[in-house]
């Protein structure tokens, strides 16, 4: 993207926003849940491996409902994100550079096939990749095809997560009903077992991590 003065105002705006979250965010706690805890212990130690590993490395899912909620807490581990390659998406970039995660700038909607690639390549290098399945626009609660394709292409099993913060406030007018954290509250992370899921299995799962 070439550097114009609208480009540094969304980088600046990206570096105010991490800096607001990141106080912000410092007052969650968090407590993870899982029908399995050897399962969860294993993909956990997995995502906090210091060196990207081919062998242990997963496609991590999640609704974009959850998302405010799990990135404070996943940052410096190894994990490419997908961001939209769009203005919005300039600022997200940003501020998911600061809290330590790799991006690909991309969509369904737009760079798509860009993003796919640079996607792949990560995950056979070992990195975890992250994504808002049912982004960048929605229908909500349903997973886009490029997750699936990623994991058939990598044979990398999704790893599903949801949130649930125990207070919030709900931006009811926006698609996707983002939940944003009220400060000091806690924040159940309600895992999967990580497996090759298919489309429809990928939706059920994670509408089956309900609130614990």
């Amino acid at each position: 993207m070439p550097e114009t003065p609208k480009h540094r105002k969304q980088i600046f705006l990206g570096h105010l926003a991490y800096w607001i979250y990141r106080i912000y965010s410092a007052t969650f706690r968090y407590r993870f849940h899982s029908e399995d805890p050897q399962v969860l212990e294993q993909a956990l130690a997995d995502l906090d491996r210091k060196e990207p590993d081919p062998d242990h490395c997963y496609v991590c899912a999640f609704w974009h409902q959850d998302e405010l909620a799990l990135l404070p807490y996943f940052g410096n581990r190894n994990i490419v994100a997908m961001v939209s390659d769009s203005k919005d998406g300039t600022i997200m970039a940003t501020a998911l550079a600061r809290f330590g995660y790799l991006t690909t700038r991309g969509s369904s909607s737009k760079g798509g096939v860009k993003a796919f690639v640079a996607s792949l390549r990560m995950i056979r290098k070992g990195y975890n990749f992250t994504a808002a399945v049912d982004g960048p626009r929605g229908p909500i609660y349903k997973t886009k095809e490029g997750i699936i394709r990623l994991t058939e292409k990598t044979g990398r099993p999704i790893f599903p997560f949801r949130a649930w913060p125990e207070h919030f406030f709900t931006f009811w007018k926006a698609w996707n009903k983002a939940r944003l954290p009220l400060p000091f509250t806690k924040i159940h992370i309600v895992v999967g077992r990580p497996a090759m899921y298919t489309r429809d299995e990928t939706d059920e799962v994670l509408n089956s991590l309900t609130r614990p």
